[in-house]
């Protein structure tokens, strides 16, 4: 049983309260810990639409205005029964017994800048959140409105570091809570070497233009929003398109590299919103029930992709797949070093060196200070490519170094 953090009442299950100023992530976090730990996530903006628990439109920060009261009188008997985590970007007004853990997630300044300008943040809407984030308005108010012990700050710039706060201790009520896998396999399938329900598997992509005149060969789908700049522009978009189709193509990638043979039965899909050329999208697919029939398993997953540093989901949907085995394949990644010389240097005839390093782990760290020579080199690439089928992508860096490689990291995964 939870003990009420602040009154000493009992209930079955904690609460956790996820708060933090809008683009730090808390939607994206929440929502993956209640996956993980099958708690009920309440997102308070949207029960504040929902249920019109507001006092009208704020035209100034364009928003609706909270009525406190009408809220907290809307979740008193849900938080009383335990296992909820609430998301909001306040933490004040909410009853101190209600929650045994709060969670302050934070962003560096210009990451946050970069993810409320994507979602049209402007003006003194946009000027204040910033301020809010640089002088910690929200762990300031959680530590005046909660007990010191309970609150937890958390860094939030990163899809690695979501993925690391969902696992992480402080993340959990762990007075109360018994971690459990599906917490420590969340975003994550390099932990578990059979797949259960709840389990979470993930892959990261950068679509390129490469990616998309690709798809468009093999589709024949020559929508000029996917290839003029101008013509997606004036259309609302901020750039070229990326086919929906090659975005939801991520889910059958990521089933079939966890389990080689498996064969895909269904797949209901979602357009939520556009996806551009170069960005960033997490796709996510998590087991929600598996049947086992004549030596094979059929399974069914909850599908999404989410765009990087946004919180925001692309596309989503449900796939059902006969699988071969439920034990979990772990894919290989390549880690490539190219060293040129220099594009001053009158000896660019020499021939480049490559370097390939395998690793079984995603988490598995770069080699650090290994000598590349290649006559007076002085450009380096580090590129981490992903083995993929039939096609492969992969993400470059470029950097400078005399004639050693220094990184510092984990692959991308």
């Amino acid at each position: 049983m939870a003990e009420g953090a602040n009154n000493g009442t009992r209930r079955p299950r904690p609460n956790l309260l996820i708060t933090g100023t809008p683009g730090t992530g808390k939607s994206t976090t929440a929502s993956a810990l209640a996956e993980a730990t099958n708690f009920r996530y309440i997102c308070v903006g949207d029960l504040v639409k929902e249920k019109n628990l507001h006092d009208g439109w704020d035209d100034q920060f364009e928003c609706h205005v909270i009525n406190e009261d009408l809220v907290c009188d809307e979740l008193e008997d849900i938080m009383e029964g335990g296992g909820v985590i609430v998301d909001y970007h306040g933490c004040d007004f909410f009853p101190e017994r209600w929650f045994d853990r709060v969670v302050v997630l934070q962003t560096e300044n210009s990451v946050l800048y970069d993810r409320l300008t994507k979602r049209g943040y402007s003006g003194t809407k946009l000027a204040n959140n910033i301020e809010c984030e640089i002088f910690q308005v929200l762990l300031e108010e959680a530590r005046d409105s909660y007990q010191e012990e309970i609150v937890t700050a958390l860094q939030s710039d990163t899809i690695e570091d979501i993925s690391n706060n969902v696992a992480s201790e402080a993340m959990l009520a762990k007075t109360f809570l018994q971690r459990n896998g599906l917490v420590s396999r969340c975003f994550s399938s390099v932990t578990s070497k059979t797949l259960k329900v709840g389990d979470v598997l993930r892959e990261a992509r950068v679509f390129s233009s490469e990616d998309v005149k690709s798809y468009a060969e093999v589709s024949h789908d020559w929508n000029p929003l996917h290839f003029d700049q101008e013509l997606a522009r004036k259309a609302g978009f901020e750039n070229r398109l990326v086919h929906g189709m090659l975005v939801s193509s991520m889910f059958p990638r990521i089933i079939s590299s966890h389990f080689p043979g498996a064969v895909y039965v269904s797949q209901t899909l979602h357009f939520r919103s556009p996806v551009h050329i170069g960005d960033e999208i997490l796709g996510l697919v998590q087991a929600t029930a598996i049947r086992e029939t004549k030596n094979k398993y059929i399974v069914k997953f909850s599908t999404k992709c989410i765009k990087n540093h946004s919180e925001l989901v692309v596309l989503d949907g449900e796939a059902t797949a006969v699988l071969p085995s439920l034990e979990l394949l772990q894919p290989s990644y390549n880690l490539m070093w190219v060293v040129r010389p220099p594009k001053s240097s009158k000896e660019n005839h020499h021939p480049t060196n490559v370097v390939t390093i395998s690793s079984s782990s995603p988490s598995s760290p770069v080699p650090s200070g290994q000598a590349l020579k290649n006559g007076d080199a002085g450009e380096i690439e580090i590129r981490i490519v992903i083995p993929r089928s039939p096609n492969s992508t992969h993400l470059e860096v470029e950097g400078r170094n005399n004639s050693k490689l220094l990184a510092n990291g984990s692959p991308v995964s």
